[in-house]
């Protein structure tokens, strides 16, 4: 079984974050072009990777979860308890636990934002949601391979009478 595509991006973004807050820092001692072409290319690496969660759904929990914690991310800081409740959801969904509540609160939250709650910000956290919800809500296929069974060669014996 393959990766979900949500998780590789989410952990590529991480590291091209990193990266971006150590040329800042190194550049604010001494200040050199080439840290600053560096930083130009990790942002726009950086802004494409966000349009690319924007567009990937998630294939498991686990992507959901990623798409939760991003879209609590994008929330103002006047909605930080929908954002700390939002946190919690994606450390459930992160355990690879799905609560049926969990799923109604974020279509009914991302609903709520879709009519304007939040401005722009509130419209990238709606689309995250969205797809949130559509990759968490898909069944979870167990596939089990049974192997057939070698039966032993059955081999007649005349029996000595």
């Amino acid at each position: 079984m393959s990766i979900d595509p949500v998780v590789m991006l989410a952990e590529e973004l991480r590291i091209a974050e990193r990266a971006l807050q150590e040329v800042r820092r190194a550049n604010t001692g001494f200040y050199r072009l080439d840290r600053v072409e560096k930083a130009n290319r990790l942002l726009k690496r950086i802004t494409t990777l966000h349009e690319e969660l924007f567009e990937t759904e998630p294939t498991s929990v686990l992507g959901a979860s990623e798409h939760v914690r991003l879209a609590a991310q994008h929330l103002p800081f006047s909605q930080s308890t929908y954002a700390t409740h939002l946190n919690e959801i994606a450390d459930r969904l992160g355990e690879a636990t799905r609560l049926h509540s969990d799923l109604l609160w974020l279509r009914a939250f991302a609903n709520a934002l879709a009519l304007g709650l939040c401005g722009e910000s509130g419209a990238r956290a709606t689309q995250l949601l969205r797809l949130a919800v559509s990759g968490a809500a898909k069944p979870v296929l167990i596939y089990r391979d049974v192997m057939p069974m070698e039966l032993p060669e059955f081999k007649e014996e005349r029996l000595a009478e």
